[in-house]
């Protein structure tokens, strides 16, 4: 059963909902000054990758189950809406799998800051989306949820598609490190 706020009660986020997971996914942002490696910068980029995709996976999750749960008194444009809002968490996930060299673009110390703010807005971002998604109820999904709650959630995904191959780039994993051979380094 979902409990209603009081008035000027404060509205809770996704990181008061699930503390533990996006304490978590913090501690696994990377701290760039400590690539010593290629193979040190992978790895750290590989566990904060997923760390990341394992928390939008939860969004993509719930919406689905709620398809699953509530077929019946759902619109056609119901389910489109989450439809094209899992889709688009398939399009980040595929952004976030790319794996290469890590080799930051430009200068270091300007491109680790601009990745850094990257970084916290990604996490930003899965918060409001994990919000957002736990607004949809899941005894009866509201319609004012798909008019409200999912245009900021589709709204939010695609800055998060659109950053995630920003810092691509700057990671020097933009879309032609898909063409790359594979390098293999060993440290």
């Amino acid at each position: 059963m979902e409990r209603h706020r009081q008035p000027g009660e404060p509205r809770l986020t996704a990181a008061s909902l699930n503390f533990a997971a996006m304490g978590t996914l913090m501690q696994k942002m990377p701290t760039y000054t400590r690539y010593t490696s290629h193979a040190h910068a992978v790895a750290a980029e590989r566990v904060f990758r997923r760390a990341m995709g394992a928390r939008l996976k939860e969004c993509g999750d719930r919406l689905l189950g709620v398809v699953e749960k509530k077929a019946q008194i759902m619109s056609g444009e119901m389910e489109q809406t989450i439809d094209v809002l899992v889709d688009r968490i398939g399009e980040i996930f595929r952004k976030l799998d790319r794996e290469g060299v890590v080799t930051l673009v430009g200068g270091s110390a300007r491109t680790i800051a601009e990745i850094e703010l990257i970084d916290s807005r990604l996490v930003l971002l899965i918060e409001e989306s994990l919000e957002l998604v736990n607004n949809l109820g899941t005894d009866v999904p509201a319609a004012a949820w798909f008019k409200t709650d999912a245009a900021r959630l589709a709204r939010g995904l695609a800055e998060f598609s659109k950053l995630t191959e920003e810092r691509n780039y700057l990671l020097g994993l933009g879309w032609e490190s898909e063409f790359r051979p594979k390098a293999r380094h060993v440290s």
